[in-house]
Formats: structure tokens, sequence, C-alpha cells
């Protein structure tokens, strides 16, 4: 049994086209293998001539030095580019389009924003992000009022029924503080409501007001607030998928450069 292996296998090495098979199958191995290490390590490099050239870019386009905030600002934005590009290049998302590394960033963050704007549609998905952070949808104390500005006149002879009005619908506690002062918001939260007050002192004049409705501050409901909602879920889901990309890769700065690239920095560049 042995001697026929042994036979068969040296028949195999003499053939020309095992040779093929052989070879081909050690460069597959060596390509899968590379492969396999170069696609695993994300590594983004920022040398000091890379520095001292956005530093010549700026005097050219400026015409003086930048500051250490302004450089340090480029460098996040070269860091951004560099990565968000070749997650574009790994997307595809160059294909039939020359595009330079800040194309590609931009296009990485439409796709991006595109999905988070097909996310924000689901109005399960925006109810629960609402559920989570509904303390941020908050309104103010709301009067909805009719006033008068008294003449001299009717000052001193004060009706209980003015001629004429005019009327502000849902107008917040904060306008009317500083537009009117306090006299007045103190008037509209002890006078009975439909009732026209005594003459207020304001910064215009005497004036009388009435109290049609008042709405004390609080939460928005899911309604109201899902346009304020959408954006503020769609721009949460754009960072967090982009900062998930950039913990992705490990970031090289030259040392002593001062320069500080953080998620946090990168994602002031989205």
């Amino acid at each position: 049994m042995l001697n026929t292996v042994l036979l068969w296998l040296k028949k195999f090495i003499k053939d020309p086209f095992s040779h093929f098979l052989i070879a081909g199958a050690i460069l597959f191995i060596c390509y899968s293998f590379y492969h396999s290490n170069t696609s695993s390590t994300n590594k983004v490099i920022i040398t000091p001539s890379q520095i001292t050239q956005q530093k010549r870019d700026d005097i050219k386009y400026f015409g003086t030095p930048p500051s250490h905030v302004m450089l340090n600002s480029d460098i996040n934005q070269a860091v951004l580019q560099q990565i968000l590009s070749q997650e574009a290049l790994k997307l595809g998302l160059e294909k039939g389009d020359p595009n330079l590394n800040a194309m590609l960033m931009q296009r990485f963050i439409s796709y991006t924003t595109q999905i988070a704007k097909i996310n924000a549609a689901n109005t399960t998905l925006l109810h629960r992000y609402y559920v989570a952070h509904r303390q941020n949808y908050r309104y103010p104390d709301m009067y909805s009022l009719c006033y008068h500005f008294l003449s001299p006149q009717e000052h001193a002879h004060s009706k209980q029924v003015p001629a004429s009005q005019q009327c502000l619908s849902r107008i917040t506690k904060q306008d009317l503080l500083s537009k009117l002062g306090s006299s007045l918001v103190t008037t509209l939260n002890t006078i009975t409501p439909k009732t026209w007050s005594k003459p207020i002192n304001t910064p215009f004049g005497p004036i009388t007001v009435k109290l049609i409705q008042y709405k004390k501050a609080g939460i928005l409901s899911f309604k109201d607030a899902k346009l304020m909602l959408t954006n503020d879920y769609t721009n949460a889901v754009i960072h967090t998928k982009i900062a998930d990309v950039i913990n992705k890769y490990r970031i090289e700065l030259p040392a002593n450069s001062g320069i500080v690239v953080t998620t946090k920095t990168l994602l002031k560049n989205v």
C-alpha cells in the first residue's frame, strides 16, 4: 500500500500540470495571507513633512503662518479625509469618478446621511429616540392674550372694556418679560381669564391685558417635536456611524508635534 502511494506521489510531482497546481496554490495562500493582514490593519500616518507642507499651504493662502488651533484643525481634516476616503473606497463609492480624498470623504458623509435619513423616517426608531431623549424637547410657559395700550384719557378714565384690542398667540414668558416687563407677567398669572386687567405700567406706556390661555412649561409631544427629532436623530446616527469608523483606525502622528487628533476632534469636521 505504501509503495503504491509513493509511486503515485512521484508521478504527481513529475507531472508539469501538477507543478502548475502547486504554484497556484502557493500564490493563492500568499495572497490571502497578505490581503488579510493589510485589510485588517487600518492606519493613518501623518508625517512631519505633511505638517510642514500644511503650514506652507496656509501661509500661501492666508498670507500668515497658521495658529496652532488652525493647524490642529487642518491636520484633523486631513486625517478624517484619509479615514473616510478609505471607507468610501471599500464601499466602491469612487467607481467611475476620479475623486480626491476630500471628494471621497464628502461622498461617504453623503452616503451615511442618506442612510440616517432613511432610519429617521422609521417612526418606531424615531419614537424610541424620543423616549430616550424627551427631556431635551421642552416648551416654556406660553401665553395667549389680548392687549390695548391706554391713551392718557383712557388711563385717567379707564373703562372695563377697551375700544380696540390686539392679540398674541403662544408667546413665551421670556418674550413678555423682555418686552413688557415683569408686572405684566405677574398680572397675567393673577387675573381671571378672559377679563380685562387694571392698567399696568410698561416701558411703552400703560396697558390693559386679557388672558386667553395659559400653558404651563412641559415636554413636547412626539408629534409636536417630530421635526426637531428627525433632525437630531439624523445627526446622531451620522456621528455614531462615523465615530465607529474612526475607532477602527490607528492614527500615528509625529512625536512632539503638539497635534491632537481624537474621535471628538475629527467629528468637528463632519
